[in-house]
């Protein structure tokens, strides 16, 4: 075990994949059955690709969510650039879910090498019955508090998400839980503008998608409230943050304004 808890896998599935981070004895078992080209993907853009497998375990078959990440053989600072990018994702994503934090159960972090590229996939928890919050624009303020409690969760062990949306946002309507995913801009040392711009990249897309001033609110008094921080304090870090993505989106998303 490393020092936060995870186990390293220096298992070799074959010449070019190995396992190399794992998260408990189920990492083994999916990694030794799971096929790169049996995946389903859903959403891709130049360097990652989101998707669904089924492996086949002794129990049955279970789906799983894949993401991978495609890198050119690069050199020296480029390549641990890159390596050190993934491997932070992954520790966010342990670090998460090992404290309590609603996050999908990570499963291993497997690597794939070709003569142009090193392709590595991490592997966790499909959810089901989850929609995100885009599909599903809460009306009575229960799931816009659940909001404020998972990114409070997350600010409270130093880590910050990056890119708290709607987006990724996932709510399962079976367990009626809110889950946080996509930790590909996260970062496991917080600053006080850092932390403020991800509760300031939420109320933005609270506002985007119609959500009234009043849940805004309630989103911004229960944040404060969980981590013990001045309500006007925290309202003078967010507010030039809101401006800054408001203005950028504007530019960049005007259907929604």
């Amino acid at each position: 075990m490393n020092n936060s808890g995870e186990w390293f896998g220096a298992m070799r599935m074959s010449k070019k994949i190995k396992l190399v981070y794992g998260y408990d004895g189920e990492s083994s078992v999916v990694a030794e059955g799971f096929d790169s080209a049996a995946v389903c993907w859903f959403k891709e853009s130049k360097k990652i690709k989101s998707g669904s497998c089924i492996v086949s375990l002794p129990d049955g078959d279970v789906k799983y969510f894949v993401k991978v990440y495609k890198t050119p053989f690069f050199k020296g600072l480029v390549r641990r650039y890159f390596n050190h990018k993934i491997k932070t994702i992954w520790e966010v994503h342990c670090k998460l879910h090992r404290h309590g934090v609603n996050v999908p159960k990570p499963i291993a972090l497997i690597k794939k090498k070709s003569k142009k590229a090193t392709c590595e996939y991490i592997i966790s928890e499909w959810l089901e019955d989850a929609e995100d919050l885009r599909s599903l624009v809460p009306s009575d303020g229960v799931v816009i508090l659940q909001a404020a409690r998972l990114l409070a969760g997350i600010h409270r062990l130093g880590i910050v998400h990056g890119d708290f949306k709607y987006a990724n946002l996932m709510y399962s309507v079976q367990r009626k839980e809110l889950f946080s995913v996509d930790f590909d801009g996260a970062k496991l040392k917080s600053t006080k503008p850092l932390l403020a711009k991800d509760v300031a990249r939420f109320l933005v897309s609270m506002s985007e998608a119609g959500v009234s001033v009043k849940d805004r609110d309630g989103f911004l008094h229960e944040y404060a409230g969980l981590l013990d921080v001045d309500l006007e304090v925290l309202a003078e870090r967010v507010t030039p943050q809101i401006k800054k993505i408001s203005d950028r989106h504007k530019i960049k998303y005007p259907e929604r304004y």
